[in-house]
């Protein structure tokens, strides 16, 4: 009866033989993980509880256009003859989406203000 030999080996622990995915500096594996709901301050020092001047620049420009935009739903239709509906809608959706957008980026910013100063 014949017998087969089976070897195993072993894979070595060098950095060299793991994938790149899974290679990672020894700093980072020793860090020690951050506690839940400490808010890190920004390089200001402010704590994080400002808001830039441009994120309000763009949530009032985003305001404007959402404004513009509903101003002007009478005339999607006299558009669309004119130019065409696809067109008409597809450039309106972006104009939507991109007010939008800045309207949302402009929330989420002042929130996150209000909810930092109250910490």
């Amino acid at each position: 009866m014949a017998t087969t030999d089976t070897k195993s080996t072993t894979r070595s622990s060098t950095s060299g033989d793991r994938p790149k995915h899974s290679r990672g500096t020894q700093e980072q594996r020793q860090r020690p993980p951050e506690p839940a709901g400490v808010v890190q301050p920004d390089a200001a020092g402010d704590g994080g509880r400002s808001v830039s001047v441009w994120t309000m620049l763009l949530f009032l420009v985003g305001c404007g256009i959402l404004v513009v935009a509903a101003i002007n739903l009478p005339n999607l239709g006299r558009w669309g003859d004119q130019h065409g509906n696809v067109l008409v809608f597809l450039c309106f959706f972006l104009v939507m989406s991109i007010g939008g957008r800045w309207f949302w980026a402009g929330i989420d910013a002042l929130w996150g203000a209000v909810r930092n100063k109250e910490a």
